[in-house]
């Protein structure tokens, strides 16, 4: 184990940089902090790059730490308050190498990312920005065996995203593509039924349709719904039936109804 007393030690800014999504990509890597997180990392069977321990935390998490069987730092107070990006940090974090499973589908893989996927049910999340919803849904998706394919969504490797899966990001079938477009072609290839979660227009009810074993679901921006242009790809529209007591459902909530609907079989 090495200490780091200095804000301005080399390795405390390379990893401070870690905030911003370009360097990210650029360096392959992500940070994610508290000690869930590390547990859930640890258990899908992963090696981080490195973890960072606050002073006085350090009797708290040496034994989780040494656990991770990586490069280990203590830090003072000042130097992890550069690092953090919690309020109420629990005085852990670790950098760890982007997941290798997670691909980005485009034109060229399509068919070959969508497959790798496997079978079973899939949402589609359509330019989701909060980065809250977008976890929710990804940690539902992972509960109900289910794969996520994100398109022109929030950064699943954001803080606040990671926080959001509590951990399911380390075992979720996920599959990155700035066209939900693309994303329904290689599905509609493959000969899966894409279904739209819509509010209007010529929908059908959750209960008026089977629910086929592979089937996907579109799920829509917060704001904005789903495209037009993604609506005329998929199969047909659906819809969640709801009192007039509100409009609509949260996007990452719709998500979960269709995964749970489709994952308990049969019609819904």
């Amino acid at each position: 184990m090495d200490r780091i007393e200095s804000r301005n030690n080399s390795i405390i800014k390379s990893v401070a940089a870690l905030r911003e999504s370009a360097e990210r990509r650029a360096s392959g890597s992500f940070v994610f902090e508290g000690a869930h997180l590390l547990e859930e990392y640890l258990r899908s069977g992963r090696t981080p790059r490195a973890v960072f321990v606050r002073e006085d935390s350090y009797a708290r998490y040496s034994s989780l730490a040494a656990r991770a069987g990586c490069d280990l730092y203590e830090v003072t107070a000042p130097v992890y308050d550069k690092l953090t990006q919690e309020k109420a940090p629990q005085g852990i974090l670790t950098v760890a190498d982007m997941l290798p499973e997670i691909k980005e589908l485009c034109a060229e893989n399509a068919q070959e990312t969508v497959a790798s996927l496997g079978g079973g049910h899939t949402v589609i999340l359509e330019n989701l920005q909060d980065p809250g919803n977008v976890g929710t849904v990804i940690r539902t998706a992972a509960a109900l065996g289910a794969s996520v394919l994100l398109c022109s969504c929030a950064d699943i490797y954001s803080a606040k995203t990671l926080r959001a899966t509590m951990g399911a990001l380390f075992f979720c079938r996920a599959a990155l593509c700035r066209s939900a477009e693309l994303a329904i072609n290689a599905l509609h290839s493959r000969g899966r039924r894409v279904i739209s979660a819509a509010l209007y227009g010529e929908t059908l009810p959750l209960g008026g349709f089977e629910i086929l074993k592979d089937d996907c679901f579109v799920i829509g921006s917060e704001g904005g719904g789903i495209s037009q242009k993604t609506l005329e790809s998929c199969d047909f529209s659906a819809r969640i039936p709801i009192s007039g007591a509100v409009e609509s459902l949260n996007a990452a909530a719709a998500a979960a109804v269709f995964l749970w609907e489709a994952a308990r079989g049969g019609t819904v």
